[in-house]
């Protein structure tokens, strides 16, 4: 498997200042699947090595401010993302094809910060806009409250009363932005490559590689 990583120019994330948490690699997400359980793909972090090479800018950063970064999701098997669509078909939720999510090209990642100990800080919404009630709605096909809540995790949400949240967001912006990525209006937490389908390939995968 390292062989295909590698001829892909995939390289693993690891080590300080980050914590690799794959949400799809267990059931708490917002498809109540352990997807990459489930494709056999694991628990590891890989990342095409140009966002890499950006994001150790970003590493400096935390490590000089006595941060860290949970990494929930990088790159993405396709054949992952078809059976998230295959358990989760609400349009809107996910990318239409694994060849619209940049996460396919290992072009994008979904993170946050968190303290030294690992805590995560405060923001409008989970990754993912994810919690058990709303996953338990979606999964019975009533969507109205989730994308109510979903909402907030738009990048110019505003509400007063989420104070710390807000700027923790728009931290987290600022050191993606400013190290050459680009966030997504809808999602807080997603970061990706400028032309990262253009310039990048689409990467599938199957465990027997």
């Amino acid at each position: 498997m390292e062989d295909f990583f590698e001829k892909n120019n995939l390289v693993e994330l690891q080590g300080e200042p980050f914590i690799i948490d794959m949400m799809y690699a267990k059931p708490e997400n917002i498809t109540m699947h352990p997807i990459y359980a489930e494709v056999g793909f694991g628990t590891r972090a890989y990342i095409h090595r140009d966002f890499a090479a950006r994001l150790q800018t970003v590493a400096d950063t935390l490590i000089a401010l006595k941060l860290k970064m949970r990494i929930c999701d990088a790159y993405r098997p396709p054949v992952a993302h078809r059976l998230i669509l295959d358990v989760l078909p609400v349009k809107g939720l996910f990318a239409s094809k694994a060849e619209n999510s940049l996460h396919c090209y290992g072009t994008a990642i979904d993170c946050c910060l968190t303290d030294e100990q690992g805590n995560n800080l405060l923001y409008p919404t989970e990754i993912d806009a994810y919690e058990k009630k709303y996953a338990e709605q979606i999964a019975a096909g009533n969507v109205d409250d989730y994308y109510r809540h979903f909402a907030k995790a738009a990048a110019d949400f505003y509400a007063p009363e989420y104070g710390d949240a807000l700027r923790n967001r728009d931290f987290l912006r600022k050191i993606m932005c400013d190290a050459g990525f680009e966030g997504i209006r809808s999602e807080w937490w997603h970061f990706q490559l400028p032309d990262g389908k253009e310039k990048y390939p689409f990467v599938e995968w199957n465990k027997e590689k």
